[in-house]
């Protein structure tokens, strides 16, 4: 054959192959670029789904939900397509002619619902909006819902149709997590139970979407219940008015003392209904029904009792023991670690014999009682006390009876000073008096002479004929000093003064002749002079008037 022939047909076979090729690769360009046909589904960005998947998308969606529904033009609500005894058997008719935000709902907020309107308004499709209930029976059920817009060829649009499907077990334990988990936080940023008290009610009402709560405890006196901190709604003021005017009986049927005597927790249904409830007329007026009261227990004592009101009839649900139970012990272990912390702090400020403030503790709290006494004007004074005959108490009687008169004589100190006063026992026989605005100096004359006296009634436990008496000096901010240091060591000179005069057992400080008062000087004693004072009171002109600042303690 032609050479040239050959060549000829090799060109046209692979002119050919290449023509078949561009052919193959347009219609499927073509095809990429035109709609699908009628044998194939497009949704949310699905191309070339096949038909043939039609029956087990059916399935599938139909198995992962619980109820179906439609809506109309004003998303109220119109039919419904359930499964048998969906949502627990929740009657869905009651939401008929109803817009989903027309309805009380658990778990959403306003701003939701706004946002969820705003999509429906727009017919877009939405998922997975989760939503709670409670039906007429009193039965809390969580939905999450999925919608999509009907809209006819014309554009016309006509309502959604909405998927749903049960997720209150998983609501439920969320929620649970979530309340626990702000308990937990709040009490380790609290100090005092009294401080955690609100913010725990509102960790707990929140996501129930209940309106009230506050803590109760028994005043022993009358033994009535007394309420304490509170949280509520505006719409709940009813309830926080009466609960605050309102003491109720330990020994009634009001849903506290049912939780008191029975140390569990009580629910009610509706209070509205339970003739037991005192408050009744408040919860009506705040719109309150469903309630359940927590007694907090520590070690098998009830402490305080907290409780909860909502706005709608519920019942109690197998969650609600669950949360309480881990409320009670989260609270307990607070309760008992605190405790234990402040076992641990009074050890380290007070006398394990007296229950008196230590030199530690003492010290700090005067150096606070000086602060305040400078910036404000104030006089204070400190009368260092030193026991008269204890050694010899001690060496006669025995330790044990040294014991008995140092327990004694705090006592006594401890009934002439006032509660804002501080005492102390600093050592041995030794102990400290600081008086805030201590006025006067007759009226510090007045208490020091107070305390001598205090200790001429025999002390109970010792011989009567043993006697114990008191030396006491006696400093002044800031007449005699101004600092903490040089005041004690002024104080302490002073009282050492009363017990060496054979007629005084009270002294004030003086300073040595040519010295002006409130000089700072070391704490040696044998620096520090002080004339004696008069132990029986004296009257105001014999001591001299305070500044005219300065309150009478009187």
């Amino acid at each position: 054959m032609d050479p040239a022939l050959v060549i000829a047909l090799v060109c046209i076979v692979v002119l050919a192959a290449l023509l078949v090729s561009a052919q193959v690769k347009l219609k499927r360009l073509q095809t990429c670029s035109t709609p699908p046909s009628p044998d194939s589904l497009v949704r949310d960005g699905w191309v070339d789904l096949p038909q043939a998947w039609t029956a087990s998308l059916s399935h599938i969606t139909i198995s992962e939900h619980d109820v179906f529904w439609e809506s109309d033009r004003a998303h109220r609500y119109m039919h419904f397509y359930g499964r048998i005894n969906a949502y627990d058997g929740f009657d869905l008719s009651i939401l008929i002619g109803k817009a989903p935000w027309e309805l009380a709902a658990v778990g959403v907020t306003a701003t939701q619902w706004d946002s969820l309107k705003s999509t429906m308004d727009a017919h877009k499709t939405y998922q997975n909006f989760v939503v709670g209930r409670i039906d007429p029976l009193g039965r809390l059920r969580f939905g999450s819902l999925s919608g999509t817009p009907v809209v006819s060829e014309s554009g016309v649009f006509s309502g959604y149709r909405v998927a749903s499907r049960d997720i209150t077990a998983q609501c439920v334990a969320q929620m649970q997590m979530q309340i626990k988990d702000d308990v937990t936080r709040v009490l380790a940023a609290s100090a005092r139970l009294s401080d955690a008290i609100v913010p725990i009610v509102e960790a707990v009402c929140k996501p129930l979407g209940w309106h009230y709560g506050a803590r109760w405890m028994r005043d022993p006196r009358d033994d009535m219940f007394v309420c304490g901190e509170t949280w509520a709604t505006g719409s709940a003021q009813p309830m926080v008015d009466a609960s605050k005017k309102e003491r109720i009986a330990v020994a009634g049927d009001d849903p506290l003392a049912r939780a008191w005597n029975s140390q569990q927790t009580v629910w009610v249904t509706d209070v509205q209904t339970d003739s037991g409830v005192t408050r009744r007329a408040a919860a009506e007026a705040a719109g309150l029904h469903a309630a359940f009261t927590l007694p907090i227990l520590v070690q098998g004592d009830c402490v305080c009792l907290l409780e909860f009101f909502g706005p709608q009839i519920q019942r109690r649900d197998e969650f609600v023991t669950s949360l309480t139970e881990s409320i009670n012990n989260q609270i307990s272990l607070f309760w008992l670690r605190r405790e234990a912390e402040a076992r641990l702090t009074y050890a380290a400020t007070h006398d394990a014999l007296t229950g008196l403030r230590n030199r530690l503790s003492f010290n700090a709290e005067m150096d606070k009682a000086i602060a305040r006494a400078d910036r404000n004007g104030w006089r204070t004074a400190i009368l260092f006390i030193d026991l008269d005959g204890f050694k010899g108490i001690n060496d006669t009687l025995g330790h044990q009876a040294g014991d008995i008169v140092l327990i004694e004589a705090a006592r006594r100190f401890k009934s002439v000073v006032r509660a804002s006063d501080s005492i102390a026992r600093f050592g041995g026989d030794e102990f400290i008096v600081l008086l805030e605005q201590a006025g006067h100096d007759g009226d510090i004359a007045d208490v020091a002479n107070k305390l001598v006296r205090t200790l001429k009634v025999p002390i109970p436990g010792i011989d009567e004929n043993t006697e114990v008496g008191a030396s006491i000096g006696v400093a002044i901010f800031p007449v005699d000093a101004r600092d903490a240091v040089t005041l004690m060591a002024c104080a302490d000179a002073a009282m050492y003064k009363a017990k060496a005069a054979p007629d005084a057992s009270v002294a004030f400080y003086r300073p040595p002749p040519g010295e002006k008062p409130a000089l700072k000087r070391g704490a040696t004693g044998d620096t520090v002079e002080a004339a004696p004072y008069a132990a029986e009171p004296v009257s105001q002109a014999q001591v001299g008037a305070a500044p005219e600042n300065v309150p009478s303690r009187q």
